[in-house]
């Protein structure tokens, strides 16, 4: 672990250096202004661990046991051949003013104010010769990589005009959407999505959009009060750090595009049995005793249950063949159909063996995630 200390704020990074892995890579995020230095690396820590190595790892998987043979000759030269640790960066902004800035991009003064911050973290990642690689995602827009590519070669997920993958949204989307093909009950049952306002929320609409299924509903706390419809489909009500029970109630599948850490505020009673519910994001279950309780809960209900770290691992998997590809071809457009049928290979087999694994003793899918990383 490092700490970068620079005048608009401090950065800290972590990764596991192990020395048979090529590099180790993870995003990034932004805590509050006035986080203390021990909260601020147990958050580090945790999304070091239980988020980019235990990502990372699945994927190392993967490609050992040759569940991506079939691509090798479209492939960059290494990267079917290689392992990648787990790493991670937040930031904490010096004050609360460069707080607000560094939360909105759009703001004239953002460039101004996050490049101290990212020449400093910069300048490390060269120090480091590429042994770690980050991608900072903490905003709203992928653009921030192309800022800290000004100060590094060592960045994931810049823009396509110069080899790379640009935003990874759409990659962890088509993720989502491949265990839902895989999993769901059936096509005429219900489909509920929550968080259908964010980013990859929205991309998962626009998929049920052109799928035409029978009976969706959606929620988003974006959504003003009192809105009824959205886009011609039923909006369910929806609150802050939980999941009403007229989203869970609803059975079919749910598909929860959130914050994370709902469900466990959440009455998990309202499942229907039989429902499929897919947790798309990295927080969605507690660390600890706490998770495995919770999707405990959630399996003796005869829900399957699906966490965030097996769904949306297609950004980091994408920012890999992004590496990969930026030095085996250098000037050439990055192949984002590639990257999407990699994307859809991959997590349809995790999630497969996830579901697979999960048997009467009472093992969840979340558990033989957890035991296969």
């Amino acid at each position: 672990m490092h700490r970068i200390e620079t005048p608009n704020g401090d950065a800290w990074v972590a990764w596991d250096d192990q020395r048979d892995t090529d590099y180790a890579y993870g995003g990034s995020r932004m805590v509050p202004f006035g986080t203390p230095d021990e909260e601020a690396v147990s958050v580090l820590r945790r999304l070091a661990v239980g988020e980019s190595k235990l990502k990372n790892t699945l994927i190392n998987t993967a490609f050992e046991e040759g569940i991506l043979d079939g691509f090798s000759d479209r492939f960059p030269q290494g990267f079917l051949q290689s392992r990648v640790g787990g790493g991670r960066c937040i930031i904490r902004p010096r004050d609360a003013d460069i707080e607000n800035i560094l939360s909105d991009p759009l703001s004239p003064e953002f460039r101004r104010t996050i490049e101290p911050i990212f020449a400093g973290i910069g300048a490390f990642l060269n120090e480091m010769d590429g042994r770690i690689k980050l991608t900072p995602d903490f905003g709203r827009f992928a653009g921030l990589a192309d800022l800290l590519l000004e100060h590094t070669p060592h960045v994931l997920g810049v823009r396509r005009e110069v080899g790379g993958c640009g935003g990874k949204s759409s990659f962890s989307t088509t993720g989502v959407i491949a265990a839902f093909e895989e999993l769901k009950p059936g096509p005429a049952g219900p489909v509920t999505l929550i968080g259908s306002d964010g980013a990859m929320g929205s991309d998962f609409f626009d998929y049920l959009k052109r799928s035409d299924l029978p009976d969706v509903a959606v929620a988003d706390i974006a959504y003003a009060a009192g809105t009824t419809v959205r886009d011609g489909y039923p909006v369910l009500p929806s609150r802050p750090g939980t999941f009403t029970t007229e989203c869970l109630g609803r059975g079919g599948s749910v598909v929860a595009n959130t914050w994370g850490n709902e469900l466990e505020n959440a009455d998990v009673d309202a499942l229907r049995p039989g429902t499929l519910l897919l947790l798309a994001h990295n927080h969605s279950v507690p660390e600890g005793q706490a998770g495995l309780d919770l999707m405990r809960r959630v399996a003796g209900r005869d829900v399957l249950a699906l966490p965030g770290q097996v769904l949306t691992l297609g950004g980091a998997l994408t920012s890999r063949l992004e590496w990969f590809s930026r030095q085996a071809r250098p000037g050439e457009l990055f192949d984002k159909p590639l990257a999407h049928d990699v994307v859809r290979t991959v997590i349809r087999y995790w999630v497969r063996r996830c579901v697979d694994s999960a048997g009467a003793d009472g093992t969840t899918p979340y558990e033989a995630m957890l035991s296969a990383a």
